[in-house]
């Protein structure tokens, strides 16, 4: 199953064709969606916008495309037929931050905390988030082909 939802906030709505720039990218992983409104309203509170989200099945190459750091590690294999098994949600996210630091340092402090809370081992854990801003556009652009 594969749809795109675009998020109102305020009553406007937001995609990535009107707002172009974004802060972070975030992936909620296959057997993990049902923390998804969770996640939404942590997100809200931290003053995030979900400028555009969308549910599918990655496939291999793109899975490849988002992980790639990892290629030639252990677990890449692991990694990749796991973020292949289900459904995930991607979001692009535009940050209150006035610098892209901020937004990435925050999406990482959330991730840590639903993996802390939910997650089964290693691999199989809530959420990721991109590792700066320049592996944000990367990511998404492959999750949002």
């Amino acid at each position: 199953m594969e749809s795109t939802m675009k998020i109102d906030e305020d009553g406007y709505g937001y995609s990535t064709t009107m707002l172009p720039d974004y802060d972070g990218f975030i992936i909620i992983k296959p057997g993990f969606l049902k923390y998804t409104d969770n996640i939404i309203k942590d997100l809200r509170r931290l003053d995030f916008i979900v400028i555009e989200a969308k549910e599918k099945t990655l496939t291999k190459d793109e899975a490849e495309i988002i992980y790639s750091c990892h290629k030639g590690k252990p677990f890449f294999d692991k990694l990749i037929r796991y973020m292949t098994s289900g459904p995930s949600i991607g979001m692009i996210l535009l940050s209150p931050f006035s610098d892209r630091e901020s937004a990435t340092e925050t999406l990482k402090q959330l991730k840590e905390k639903y993996r802390k809370r939910y997650s089964i081992d290693k691999t199989h854990n809530v959420m990721h988030s991109s590792d700066s801003y320049q592996n944000a556009l990367y990511e998404a652009e492959a999750f949002f082909n």
